[in-house]
């Protein structure tokens, strides 16, 4: 599979956090870091920003405020959105499955 094209302000963040999960199903879930340093998986918040600018560790102000949306359906950790989803995303019974749903259910709710 080629690499995702960087959709930028062209997508809603209700799409970016879909796209995000079909990236994670694609290539696979992450922990401990955005991005694997062999293949292509992402945590969370690398799959995010991968699907904004093409790549699992760029910031952008559509990732972050996709990011934030995220951050906002998850147990409150931590302060700065990115490490409230890193962290649970890292939590070691987190499974690409309930990343995937959560993100889904986020893009859900945003669409509503």
């Amino acid at each position: 599979m080629s690499a995702p094209l960087p959709v930028r302000e062209r997508a809603s963040v209700g799409q970016v956090l879909q796209l995000a999960a079909e990236y994670i199903e694609v290539h696979g879930h992450h922990k401990g870091d955005f991005a694997a340093e062999q293949g292509r998986g992402a945590c969370a918040v690398g799959a995010i920003q991968a699907i904004v600018t093409g790549h699992r560790a760029d910031r952008h102000p559509l990732a972050d405020a996709a990011v934030r949306v995220l951050s906002g359906r998850l147990p409150d950790v931590n302060d700065d959105a990115v490490e409230n989803v890193a962290t649970w995303n890292d939590e070691p019974s987190r499974t690409a499955v309930e990343v995937t749903r959560v993100l889904r259910a986020a893009a859900l709710a945003v669409a509503a």
